[in-house]
């Protein structure tokens, strides 16, 4: 089973999307300080060696690390933001969904446990996230999740019907 641990760097920062102006229209974007951190993240994730990807099973364990307690994030809210940075982006072009950029997770959906993570400690000097994925075996006969049932066929090279 395969496994990656690595550190991204950055005060961890939660969605807490909120209503903005843009171009003249009310939307629904993601707070200004989770942009950032994303951009800070994901340039951080593109430099890290031999980037795997996962497309099927993984339990995830993250400790956060904050640069203090103003603001104190709840731990739901940063397995969410974690999630989403860790998975791959897609963009809707022409009413079709298309892959702009593979990062560590084919979808955050197939995250099966989070055992572990919990918000660690406060650390002023370096806040961080520390990142460990293992991949889980994964049994076709028991699995219940469409989509990896798909990514395992694919894997065996089984034909879906």
């Amino acid at each position: 089973m395969m496994t990656y641990s690595f550190i991204i760097y950055g005060q961890p920062a939660t969605k807490k999307n909120s209503a903005t102006m843009v171009q003249g229209r009310s939307i629904i974007l993601p707070s200004k300080t989770y942009r950032e951190y994303e951009k800070t993240f994901r340039q951080q994730l593109q430099l890290l060696p031999d980037l795997p990807h996962f497309n099927t099973g993984v339990q995830v364990s993250v400790k956060y690390y904050l640069r203090d307690k103003a603001h104190y994030p709840d731990l739901v809210g940063l397995m969410q933001a974690t999630a989403d940075l860790m998975s791959d982006d897609y963009k809707t072009y022409m009413g079709r969904r298309r892959l702009v950029k593979e990062w560590l997770l084919s979808d955050d959906r197939i995250i099966k446990s989070w055992d572990g993570t919990r918000i660690a400690g406060i650390d002023k000097a370096q806040p961080r996230v520390e990142i460990h994925i293992q991949e889980i075996p994964t049994n076709i006969d028991e699995e219940t999740d469409p989509y990896i049932i798909r990514r395992l066929k694919e894997r065996q090279e089984i034909p879906l019907f």
